[in-house]
């Protein structure tokens, strides 16, 4: 029994030492993309099978050095940073995002990647086929991109570097107030096998997508405006730097989601942005006398809320400078139904294409299915863009709805 036990105990040493020895499986090398900024480096793989016309210009971008110095122009928390434009290079932020290199890709949209935290995907314009340098990297899971904007690569280190980077104070048009340059190097590296953007997943936006606060309109009689309820306890005011003033977004509780800087010069950006979000509290924004998220410009003097000034919110269409879309909305009455005494009162939002995106009752002809009626003739039209100068720009607009008679029998 002894020896046995003493063969046992030897059979259990050996057989430890050996798994102990066995060599651990090597993790694949590949070449991925270094990209180093003043915050830290991000490392991101490549997926050559997925998006094989992407990796290679990018790839051969980065080995022409032609990212070096181009920062990251547009970041959002819980959506994106982007960068890469060679606009980015000098001191003019106007032009940050409409830069390109010297060709455009055809769109190489993937049937199983998905946009997870870390996916690296090429920006583009309307055009599919327009993408070209500027590439961007999800910090949350965006499944409304599937699909939609090519994939070609994934961060394997440095995620926590992309979000920091994405909570940087920034304008109103999202480009950080101090610039993030970066430089791309490539290199040889081992690579995890499992690849994460190849698992969905729930959205993770909060300030962009379908959820994303709403802007504020004063001309809309649904809307309450948020009031400034507390700028933080006694003894310990938040106040905004005199003439900064801010575009923010609050939950439907009022707190503070977000802080935009209308200057570029705003000094020690990062601590206020930090204490407005913990101190600040709003009475919620109502719409149809429910609260919702919403999003609106703050004066810092008076600290009056007014209408977002971030480029692309609406803004009136009877607005200074604007060639203003002419409209009447014609709704057919059903043979048999009296014209009503009264006509509805609709407000309309514009897209920057002239296609109405919202309707809205401002006031009712008594007749609910009538009032239906309407908004649906005024989804159906189409306008000729609003014009700012040269540049279309969205806008609300309040339109007249006329009654036209079914015939006689």
């Amino acid at each position: 029994m002894k020896s046995k036990n003493r063969w046992a105990a030897a059979a259990v040493l050996l057989t430890a030492g050996w798994l102990g020895t066995r060599p651990a499986l090597a993790l694949p090398k590949q070449e991925v993309a270094v990209v180093h900024t003043k915050l830290g480096d991000i490392v991101f793989r490549f997926f050559p099978d997925q998006a094989p016309g992407h990796v290679a210009y990018v790839k051969e971008l980065i080995g022409r050095g032609f990212y070096e110095g181009t920062t990251f122009h547009r970041v959002i928390p819980f959506f994106v940073i982007q960068g890469g434009d060679p606009n980015s290079k000098d001191a003019d932020r106007s032009n940050d995002g409409d830069g390109e290199a010297d060709r455009k890709l055809q769109a190489e949209f993937s049937t199983s990647l998905h946009y997870r935290p870390g996916t690296v995907g090429m920006a583009r314009d309307v055009d599919p086929d327009s993408g070209s340098c500027q590439f961007f990297i999800a910090v949350e899971n965006i499944p409304r991109l599937d699909g939609k904007y090519t994939i070609f690569g994934e961060v394997i280190s440095g995620l926590d570097v992309a979000r920091a980077i994405a909570d940087v104070p920034r304008d109103l048009k999202d480009n950080p107030l101090e610039p993030v340059p970066m430089t791309v190097k490539l290199k040889m590296m081992k690579v995890p096998s499992a690849v994460l953007s190849l698992k969905d997943g729930p959205s993770g936006e909060v300030l962009t997508g379908p959820g994303k606060p709403k802007p504020y309109d004063p001309g809309d009689l649904r809307w309450k405006a948020p009031a400034l309820e507390t700028r933080g306890p006694a003894g310990a005011v938040v106040d905004a730097p005199e003439g900064v003033p801010l575009d923010l977004c609050i939950d439907e509780r009022g707190a503070v989601l977000d802080v935009r800087f209308a200057r570029l010069d705003t000094a020690n950006a990062k601590s206020l942005e930090s204490s407005i979000k913990k101190a600040w509290r709003f009475t919620p924004a109502q719409l149809d006398g429910s609260p919702v998220k919403c999003r609106f410009s703050i004066e810092a003097s008076g600290y009056q809320v007014v209408p977002s000034r971030v480029p692309g919110t609406p803004v009136e269409a009877s607005g200074e400078g604007l060639t203003q879309p002419q409209a009447v909305v014609v709704v057919d009455l059903p043979a048999g139904v009296m014209t009503p005494e009264k006509e509805p009162a609709l407000r309309l939002t514009l897209d920057e294409a002239g296609q109405v995106s919202e309707v809205s009752v401002q006031a009712s002809c008594g007749d609910k299915a009538l009032d239906e009626a309407s908004v649906l003739a005024a989804k159906s039209l189409s306008f000729t863009p609003a014009l700012r100068g040269k540049d279309p720009v969205s806008v609300y607009l309040n339109v007249k709805v006329k009654w036209r008679e079914a015939p006689s029998p």
